[in-house]
This record gives C-alpha cells, structure tokens and sequence, in this order.
C-alpha cells in the first residue's frame, strides 16, 4: 500500500522511545500537508488523501502519533499530554527540514494541530481542523460541572487497567474496516487501554478559546451537521475568533468524518488548498 504512493516509513527517537512516521517528500521546493489522525487510529486515515495530494505533486506526512500504530506505547501518565504530541511533531518537521507545512488534524489530532498552530505559527501556511473542538465539549453542553468528575473516573480505571498487556498491538488499515463499531473496537485492540483513556482525559484540560485569535493562516473547519461532540455554536465561535476561517457542514451525522468519508475529506482539503494557493511552490 505505502509502496504505491512512494512513502516512505521513518523514525523520530526521542528519550521516550521511537515515534513512527510516513513521509512522501519527492517533490523539491513544493509544501508539505502534514496529517494527523484520531484516538486509537494511525496514519491509514489518510492514505487516500495522500494518493490524490501525490498527484498533485504536494508532498506529504503523516505520523503514528504517540501510543498509537508503530509508535512507542509506554505506559507513563505523562507521555500523553498536548505538549508532548506537539514536541513529538516539532522535533519530526526538524528533523525533515520542512519549513512550511499545511496541517490537517482530524478529532484528538485537531486538537495537537491547534496547539501546534499556536505556538509555531511562522511554520503553518494553512490549517484544516476536521471533527475539532477548541475547548472541552463539556462547556458547548452546559455540563462543565462534571469535568472533575470525568476526569478523575478516567484516570481512576486507566489506573486500574494498566496491568492489562498483549504479546503484540494489531496495526490495521482503516480503509478495511467499514462501520462504526467494528473500526472503533478493532481500533481498541491497537494500543493499551490506559492510554486510550489517558488521551481521552487529556480533553478535560482543552482551552484554546483564548489563543485562537493568534492563528493568522488560512483555516478550514469542517465539522458535521450532527456531531455530539462538536456543536454547531463552537464551530460558529471558533470561525469569529480564527481571522480566515471557512466552515464547512456535511450532512453525514457523524463524528468520525475523516475515518469514515476518505474521499470527501479528500476532496475538500484540495479545494481548500487550490482556493488559498497552497499546492504551489514555496519560496524556501
């Protein structure tokens, strides 16, 4: 499958342990669409994307985040915060020498995406946020009082799960697995429980509702009509307080948009980049 699109599979190692990564980057002087993918997924979410960007003659990459795929999984509280992700990913653009990068995050890698935008915007020349909240979808539901609450009970059974091991994590390609519920349980068998709950808890503490106001690079929003974690009144405050921002609402009610409807994903990240000239090349 990686053959095909000419990736080629890499590695970061950091002091706490190897982060996997695939990169296309045979096309010299053009921009780099880097993709970072959901909770229990892996960089398969996006081989379909990258096939049509490849036509393109735009090049590439898409990490295993951490805990995830071919990536480490330490079980170590600590190694599954938002800053963590985003160093993961800094160190793996230096270590590419890629200076400008169009960032796509779909659901927990928006999330990564959105702290990345953040604190290195002179990298980032566009942002796509796909299934994204900027804050703990708690507050959209007026049930922010149970935060502590969720937060704690995650933490608690992921506690209590972390003797749970297996000889080998499945590594799957989701465009294999057709349905909700057989990709999302499959997708547990790819990484250690606790670290799946770790990740989840890690939303507790999202709050970028005050630093989006410094993302100046065109941005794509694309969210669904029915999402129960993303409201249509977060969506429509994340677009007043992103300076160039586009929203776009499919009519699929679901929140798992880019696992679910490769294609469509695909196809409105390349318009989004042909409207802001983005596939062209950069002055480097």
């Amino acid at each position: 499958m990686t053959d095909n699109l000419n990736l080629e599979q890499k590695w970061l190692q950091t002091p706490a342990g190897k982060i996997c990564y695939f990169l296309n980057n045979e096309f010299a002087g053009k921009p780099t669409v880097v993709f970072l993918h959901g909770l229990s997924s892996n960089h398969t979410t996006w081989i379909k994307a990258m096939a049509e960007l490849r036509k393109m003659e735009v090049n590439s990459l898409a990490p295993d985040l951490r805990g995830h795929g071919y990536s480490d999984k330490s079980k170590k509280r600590n190694l599954y915060e938002f800053p963590v992700f985003t160093q993961d990913l800094k160190q793996i653009v230096d270590q590419e020498k890629v200076s400008k990068i169009i960032l796509v995050g779909y659901s927990f890698g928006g999330y990564v995406a959105l702290d990345f935008t953040i604190k290195y915007p002179g990298l980032i020349q566009g942002l796509v946020l796909i299934s994204t909240n900027h804050v703990n979808p708690l507050k959209y539901r007026r049930l922010a009082f149970l935060t502590p609450l969720a937060y704690g009970f995650l933490n608690l059974v992921a506690w209590l799960l972390l003797w749970q091991k297996r000889k080998n994590y499945f590594y799957y390609d989701l465009q294999t697995n057709s349905g909700y519920w057989q990709s999302t349980l499959k997708g547990l068998t790819t990484m250690p429980l606790s670290i799946n709950l770790w990740m989840l808890s890690e939303v507790a503490n999202l709050d970028f509702g005050e630093s989006l106001n410094k993302i100046a690079c065109p941005t794509l929003i694309i969210k669904s009509q029915s999402d129960l974690f993303v409201s249509a009144a977060e969506a429509n405050d994340m677009i007043k307080k992103i300076k160039q921002t586009k929203l776009i609402v499919m009519k699929e009610s679901t929140h798992f948009l880019a696992s679910r409807l490769q294609e469509k994903i695909s196809k409105d990240i390349i318009d989004f980049l042909y409207e802001n000239k983005l596939n062209e090349n950069c002055n480097l």
